[in-house]
């Protein structure tokens, strides 16, 4: 029997060419998104190594600990307190210690050589303090920046800033910008992946980014044979208690630990698409199997007349499947490798070397030729058991000898999960927990998908007549199309499976991004009482500050009647239920001329009363009026009360301080930041404007556009501006959504191809009778391509009346989030339906050429 078997599987490899490519397809992005999240590992870890280089690290106290009381995140432990960077002076009196060096960094814009600000994909830039001696630090040419006026770029930057050394340029920090010399170019032990990294004279930088003396931490290199555990136990005696001396292993080991787990978040997004693809491509294996089983039944029948058992047979369909598997999980393999390849070369020419070696190791290879298999074989199981259990006398009664089974049984297992994933979604409507609300619905959403596959056979015969009401009119290969999809109903839901699963979930995005956008655009619209909001251009620049000298000069325009500033800071916060978030975001306002300028949605209380000990909080926040929370910041902590319950639409805080609460607690975010309430708001995040009755608004707009023109990092946007510009952001996650499900999509069209390969083979003979008495090449081809077209057209009409179901179920239960409107993208739908047709032409010229080109005398003859 093995023998056979090995026979079986030569003579229908072409049968299964396209099951393996779609196995191939689905393990290619598997392994391609395992590899990818172990290179970007690995580049991450060589660049922590390469940038730590001292002995040992003097940091201060943790702001926060994770305790497991909620709200820390992974990376709490990395959030310290600023230290005194004073406390150099007095490490480097420490035997063994040869330099220790305060240190600090800034964001800000670094100009090219075509006077636009250099950016990788929205990476930061760094500004740094570069000393005399830095370990791992080597000068390619140049020197060390000197004073003001002077800096060098690290050998990514300069690249891609197209600036040469001695060329003159400008950077931009909080807001100012500043004419500079590149005086040398220097590069690390490894490549600062997408990040731009400018370097200045310690001199110069650590006044702007540590005013108050405060800085993030001390690098301190040792003396030659000086000991680090014997320098550490003498530096933690000088340093204040709670101040953490760390070495250079310890230091890295808490940075990659930190990466991981960001790197984690990043590859559990992009396995859901993974596990989508996966899920697509078992449609083609299953229904492949099944119609092979179903095409070679008089086989099996006679396997089992000559004495073969129903294990035999079965083991023929399984190695088969076995050999599928492996082959096209190597391939896959192979195919993921050079996905990342291709995509490492793309992004080193694009000035982003984020992906180091290939990141395929033996652990990822073994898991993604398991799970290839697994799916292979699992997809397999039934169509074996199916010619297992094949009766050898039945069998032999015609040529398919199967018949359709009755749909009646799986019409109501499948309309019992409709029901119940409906159940789950109403409840998700009514539960008070936005998080169980978000799993209820998950889980009811993939009821509602999961009993659509199941009940879609009892769909597909109405729903397929109804569409094809318009091909009848072509005659007869119209006719004869939807006749032989009606009649098949299994057949049509097992191909159209997964172009519903990947149509329902592009259209329940594309709905959720349009009424995403429309809601944004209404709420903005009905927000903003102010003219203009200068804000952050991009989301890139959202680190950035207007200087105070530029807020004066908007503020002078003439035609201007009020400002109001707004900063974010970031503190700890520990709610009355002792649940502490070690960076909790806050915005800083003027409540007075906040709440003229933007609608507040005051809920409880009253703007007014926020002062040094009275805090706003957002709805969401799940606190009330009289709650006290305890706010931590580096100059102290504050127990302050809920003084006023809002709602302000587009503000992503959950806490809004009054400049003296600011002024009390400070920002571990912001170093420096001022303690005089008057100055708190100097250098603001952003700012509205609210114009004299009568001004020009274009004249405003332009002054002020000229104003910020040179920080690069500023826009002038009035309501239409904002939700154009947000609407731009939601396009492009849109288009990422659309770019991780197109694998899906291009593994379903494949599924449509695969089926009409093998409906040919499997209807040689009628095909043969039908062009016996008269049906042409041209007529048969047409009726081939219609079936195609009309099996994309209804998982398409399917899969995204599903989408829009669910996305307006989506929407009731966003809607305290700002999700107030529901709005369906008709011209994405119509263009999603006139792709299905092309699909459905497409996917169908291959098997109509193969069925046009059958000999008639031989189709005839096939049994």
């Amino acid at each position: 029997m093995n023998r056979v078997a090995w026979r079986s599987v030569r003579a229908h490899a072409k049968q299964f060419f396209l099951t393996t490519f779609a196995v191939m397809l689905g393990v290619a992005f598997l392994s391609g998104t395992l590899a990818l999240r172990a290179s970007m590992s690995e580049t991450f870890s060589k660049l922590t190594s390469s940038t730590i280089t001292s002995d040992l690290y003097v940091q201060g106290p943790k702001i926060a600990t994770d305790d497991g009381k909620g709200g820390g995140s992974s990376s709490s432990s990395l959030q310290t307190q600023p230290i005194d960077g004073s406390l150099s002076e007095q490490i480097k009196r420490v035997d063994g210690v040869e330099a220790a060096n305060p240190g600090a960094q800034m964001t800000g814009v670094l100009v090219g050589s075509n006077d636009t600000p250099v950016s990788s994909m929205g990476a930061p830039t760094l500004f740094l303090p570069l000393y005399d001696e830095e370990p791992g630090l080597t000068w390619a040419q140049g020197h060390r920046p000197q004073g003001e006026g002077e800096i060098a770029l690290e050998s990514g930057a300069l690249k891609n800033s197209g600036l040469k050394v001695g060329d003159k340029t400008h950077i931009v920090i909080q807001g100012q910008p500043t004419e500079v010399t590149v005086v040398g170019e220097f590069h690390f032990e490894s490549s600062m992946a997408s990040a731009t990294v400018v370097g200045m004279d310690p001199d110069w930088l650590l006044p702007m980014a540590a005013p108050d003396g405060r800085v993030s931490g001390i690098s301190i290199d040792l003396a030659d044979g000086a000991s680090v555990d014997t320098v550490k136990s003498e530096i933690t005696k000088v340093v204040p208690d709670g101040t953490q001396v760390k070495t250079r292993a310890e230091l890295i080991k808490e940075q990659n630990k930190t990466i991981e787990s960001q790197l984690g978040f990043i590859q559990t997004f992009l396995m859901v698409f993974v596990i989508i693809a996966m899920f697509v491509g078992s449609f083609i294996i299953m229904n492949s199997f099944a119609m092979s089983v179903r095409q070679r039944v008089k086989e099996f029948a006679l396997l089992r007349a000559v004495g073969a058992s129903p294990g035999s047979v079965f083991g023929i369909v399984f190695l088969q499947a076995v050999v599928i598997g492996v082959v096209g999980s190597a391939l896959g393999v192979a195919a993921g490798a050079g996905l990342l390849a291709g995509l490492a070369k793309l992004l080193d020419a694009m000035g982003m070397p984020l992906l180091e070696g290939t990141g395929l190791t033996g652990p990822i290879i073994a898991i993604s030729l398991t799970v290839g298999l697994a799916v292979t074989i699992v997809g397999a199981l039934l169509p074996a058991r199916e010619a297992a259990l094949t009766h050898p006398v039945e069998a032999m009664r015609g040529v398919s000898g199967s018949r359709e089974k009755s749909l009646v049984l799986r019409t109501i297992l499948g309309g019992l999960l409709l029901a119940a994933g409906a159940a789950a979604i109403a409840a998700a409507w009514v539960n008070a927990d936005l998080e169980q609300r978000r799993l209820i619905m998950g889980l009811g959403a993939g009821g509602v998908i999961l009993g659509l596959l199941i009940v879609s056979p009892t769909l597909a015969r109405p729903m397929v007549a109804a569409l094809g009401l318009p091909f009848r009119v072509l005659r007869p290969s119209g006719r004869l199309a939807v006749r032989n999809i009606v009649h098949n109903p299994r057949r049509t839901a097992n191909t159209s499976g997964a172009l519903m699963v990947g149509m329902a979930l592009v259209c329940a995005g594309a709905t959720l991004a349009a009424s995403f956008s429309t809601s944004t655009a209404d709420e903005v619209d009905k927000s903003l009482k102010a003219d203009f909001l200068v804000q952050p251009a991009t989301m890139s620049s959202l680190n950035a500050r207007l200087s105070n000298g530029k807020v004066k000069e908007i503020a002078a325009i003439d035609g201007v009647k009020e400002t109001s500033s707004y900063s974010i800071y970031t503190d700890a916060v520990t709610t009355p239920d002792d649940k502490q978030d070690p960076t909790a975001a806050a915005f800083v306002i003027d409540p007075v001329t906040f709440a003229r300028a933007y609608d507040v949605k005051l809920s409880s209380g009253s703007m007014e009363d926020l002062d040094a000990t009275h805090v706003a909080v957002k709805k969401d926040a799940g606190l009330k009026m009289g709650d006290k929370v305890t706010i931590t910041g580096p100059n102290g902590a504050v127990e302050a009360t809920v003084g006023a319950v809002i709602n302000p639409r587009g503000f992503n805080a959950n806490y809004f301080y009054s400049p003296e609460l600011a002024a009390s607690v400070g920002s571990w975010g912001s170093p420096g930041a001022s303690t005089d309430p008057a100055h708190v708001l100097d250098s603001p995040m952003g700012m509205f404007l609210t114009l004299d009755n009568g001004a020009s608004l274009d004249t405003v707009r332009g002054e002020a556009r000229s104003i910020v023109a040179d920080t690069y990092q500023y826009a002038v946007r009035d309501a239409s501006e904002i939700s154009s510009q947000i609407g731009q952001q939601v396009n492009q996650m849109l288009a990422i959504l659309y770019g991780l499900l197109g694998l899906s999509i291009v593994i379903a069209v494949l599924g449509i191809v695969n089926t009409l390969v093998l409906s040919v083979s499997e209807r040689t003979r009628e095909i043969g009778l039908m062009r016996a008495v008269g049906l042409g090449k041209t007529q048969l081809a047409g009726e081939i391509i219609t079936e195609s077209i009309l099996t994309a057209l209804y998982g398409t009409v399917l899969g995204g009346a599903t989408g829009v179901v669910l996305a307006a179920a989506l929407k009731k239960i966003l809607e305290d989030q700002g999700l107030s409107s529901l709005s369906i993208p008709w011209g994405q739908m119509v263009g999603m339906l006139v792709l299905s047709v092309v699909v459905g032409v497409i996917a169908a010229l291959w098997p109509a050429l193969r069925a046009s080109r059958l000999p008639v005398l031989d189709a005839i003859a096939t049994e």
